[in-house]
């Protein structure tokens, strides 16, 4: 009977993984996806004269690096098939009623990395186009519009027909932060 129930645990941990969730799973390999910046302050206004607000500038985009990692699965053995990270949506959603609504952005990756391996891989979290459209905003004074910030990477596992989804999350300041 013990022999049973490990048995159908370990049936139960391949199929659904930790936590009884399927995301992250493929038919070969596990992928995880993780972000080295918990919080990030992205200013949308550089100042010549910044007590005048005179002679502005917009910052270039600011991103942060994203780990996606594979992982074989141990009864696969070392042959587990490469992965392909086809592109990145970043989704924001307000945290504070004083925040507007933000759409979310796209980026293509067209990535692939083997079985096992990870790679790192920059994402634009707050772009030119986003702080120009809140310049009028937030420009020359002291209002902070926060977001919570999830970054979905659609990925494929090469040689099987299985595709999914995986996530990690940051939270993103934007604000016209002094300049230094």
């Amino acid at each position: 009977m013990k022999k049973i129930l490990l048995l159908c645990m370990v049936l139960n941990f391949l199929m659904f993984g930790c936590g009884g969730s399927s995301d992250g799973l493929l038919a070969t390999s596990s992928v995880t996806a993780t972000i080295d910046t918990r919080v990030m302050d992205s200013d949308i206004a550089s100042w010549v004269d910044a007590t005048a607000c005179t002679g502005g500038s917009i910052p270039a985009a600011d991103s942060v690096n994203a780990t996606i990692k594979s992982t074989a699965y141990p009864l696969s053995g070392s042959m587990g098939l490469s992965i392909r990270i086809k592109s990145a949506t970043i989704s924001y959603s307000p945290a504070n009623s004083a925040t507007p609504p933000m759409s979310s952005e796209f980026q293509t990756i067209g990535m692939t990395i083997d079985a096992g391996s990870s790679a790192t891989i920059p994402v634009r979290v707050a772009t030119q186009e986003q702080k120009i459209r809140l310049q009028s905003a937030l420009a020359c004074n002291s209002i902070i519009y926060k977001y919570y910030t999830k970054i979905s990477f659609d990925i494929a596992e090469i040689g099987s027909d299985k595709s999914i989804t995986v996530d990690s999350s940051m939270d993103l300041r934007l604000a016209d932060f002094v300049d230094k």
